[in-house]
């Protein structure tokens, strides 16, 4: 099992940086990724929370992925049929600290046979590094 976590502290609360991270029709701002909405969220749930299933086309591959949990202070989600990577779970927490929220992104999964762990490893350390320095670049641009 792979596991990769960045943490960074951003300018903004909780409840800002979560209406940002499930506005999933937008988040190609903060990875180098599309996605589009193909199943909306569960009843009484807030939009792009838990049950909504979402389309990510990266590098010529189109996946879908599931928000398990949807909360200011947490997302959890999971990649759909095991493709391109097995038994994978991302969290994303949000601690408040004043003004400012710690947020800490996790990724868990076990790579294709095909694909190296060190290589995916770099990969996934690589995108959410990337995603949450936009993030913070978002709220604070200087």
């Amino acid at each position: 099992m792979i596991s990769v976590q960045y943490q960074k502290t951003i300018q903004a609360s909780p409840d800002q940086i979560f209406t940002k991270l499930i506005d999933h029709e937008n988040l190609n701002q903060f990875f180098n990724a599309s996605f589009k909405v193909v199943k909306p969220q569960d009843n009484n749930e807030p939009i792009g929370g838990k049950g909504c299933v979402r389309q990510i086309s990266l590098l010529g591959i189109t996946f879908l992925e599931e928000i398990i949990h949807a909360s200011e202070r947490e997302i959890r989600y999971r990649v759909l049929n095991n493709f391109p990577v097995k038994d994978h779970l991302g969290v994303i927490t949000l601690q408040p600290h004043g003004k400012h929220t710690t947020v800490t992104y996790t990724i868990q999964c076990n790579s294709p046979w095909y694909l190296p762990d060190v290589l995916l490893r770099r990969i996934l350390a690589n995108d959410i590094r990337n995603c949450l320095d936009k993030l913070g670049a978002f709220y604070d641009p200087s």
